[in-house]
């Protein structure tokens, strides 16, 4: 009798321990198939979408190829034109930056040439649009001495200095004439009214038959 109770006893801790197992499972189970979201559910989400997301930014846009060289470009450079003449290698219009010198424009037109009046030459200076820098060359007449035969020729008929409206500048370019004595011929004529013809030019002091001589091809008394 006491066999079979202890058999009994060990029937009911099996079953026991069995159902305990099975509950177990059971819970994993359902545990397990409760906490895992379905398949066909899931969104994927690209790790820079969420840290764009937990920081409230947006995330960045790729600029295309035409966007990329548009950000890339850069400023066309500004430039000045100038003409140089006169004693350079290759006279010519030059572009050339509106930062450049004239010794820039120079070196664009091969340089400068042997008989260039180079002490006029500002080659530091700055070039400007539409500039034009001429170079002398020696013998050439100064911009001083070009307007002072300009005004001699206002002064003059066919070519010849008229002793009546000629100024001193004027009569200082005829040969054997200085200043002072250019500045007598005013003088004379200011005092004395215009000159009757152009032997009265004698009647100035310091003026003789030889040095009239030399004159009168080149003067008139005109209107």
């Amino acid at each position: 009798m006491s066999q079979f109770l202890a058999l009994a006893r060990k029937k009911q801790l099996l079953s026991a321990a069995i159902a305990l197992i099975l509950g177990i499972i059971i819970l994993a189970l359902w545990f397990f198939d409760g906490s895992i979201p379905a398949s066909s559910g899931m969104e994927i989400n690209t790790g820079s979408d969420d840290q764009a997301t937990a920081f409230g930014e947006t995330a960045p846009e790729i600029a295309t190829p035409e966007t990329g060289s548009r950000l890339d470009s850069t400023p066309t450079a500004a430039y000045a034109i100038v003409y140089i003449s006169g004693a350079v290698q290759q006279p010519d219009v030059y572009q050339v930056p509106v930062a450049a010198r004239v010794k820039d424009v120079v070196l664009a037109a091969g340089g400068l040439t042997e008989d260039a009046v180079i002490d006029e030459i500002n080659l530091a200076e700055h070039v400007t649009d539409a500039q034009h820098i001429h170079i002398r060359r020696q013998g050439e007449p100064s911009p001083n001495q070009a307007s002072s035969i300009d005004n001699a020729a206002e002064g003059s008929k066919d070519g010849l200095v008229n002793l009546n409206t000629a100024s001193a500048a004027d009569l200082d370019s005829l040969p054997g004439i200085g200043q002072s004595l250019a500045e007598r011929i005013v003088e004379y004529r200011t005092t004395n009214g215009p000159f009757q013809s152009t032997e009265d030019l004698q009647k100035v002091k310091g003026i003789g038959p030889a040095l009239f001589a030399k004159l009168a091809p080149l003067i008139t008394i005109g209107p």
